[in-house]
């Protein structure tokens, strides 16, 4: 079968043909991938986007128009990516502050906390509300908390307590959430 068989195949929506044609332009895939970056993309979100716009491509290419089936999916998987960047960098999706890690010690914390116009008051006030942290959680999230502090890793922490791995995610997870909360409402 050849590749302008292939591509009315596609265009109608055959599983097949299309992923013999996303196959077959992998490795344009592939260079685009290296000269784009796209937030959260994996191996697996490119492949899929390569798909969408062999489907894509087959539908609207026109043959007449002397211009050869690579260079059309070229270009549209390339306006493609250029859209899941915009979408990925939309301010929307951006998140409200900054992120605190929480496993680093009390000066690190306060340190990336700290914003230039932060007073000496204000940096006092922020220590304390991570000391008075430990009594606000649980008594699994304040032992979680306290050893992510410690530098510990979840690996280690859920050996250390006999838990399984998700169970102190969540409880990290929870923790991020009721200081945060805390910090904006001392604040």
């Amino acid at each position: 079968m050849d590749e302008q068989q292939l591509i009315a195949l596609a265009a109608t929506g055959d599983s097949l043909s299309i992923q013999i044609l996303a196959v077959q332009y992998q490795p344009l895939v592939w260079r685009l991938r290296q000269h784009y970056y796209v937030p959260n993309f994996e191996t697996d979100d490119w492949c899929q986007e390569g798909r969408i716009a062999v489907h894509r491509a087959a539908q609207r290419y026109q043959r007449a128009q002397d211009c050869p089936f690579g260079a059309y999916f070229r270009a549209l998987l390339t306006h493609q990516i250029i859209d899941c960047i915009r979408r990925a960098q939309a301010q929307k999706r951006r998140p409200d502050g900054e992120r605190v890690p929480l496993d680093v010690n009390d000066e690190q914390a306060v340190g990336e906390l700290q914003a230039p116009t932060m007073s000496t008051l204000d940096i006092v006030h922020v220590r304390e509300q991570i000391r008075v942290f430990g009594l606000i959680c649980s008594t699994f999230e304040g032992a979680v908390f306290a050893d992510l502090l410690a530098g510990c890793s979840p690996e280690s922490i859920a050996a250390h307590y006999h838990v399984e791995v998700p169970q102190v995610i969540n409880a990290i997870d929870r923790c991020r959430k009721k200081l945060r909360a805390l910090l904006r409402s001392a604040s």
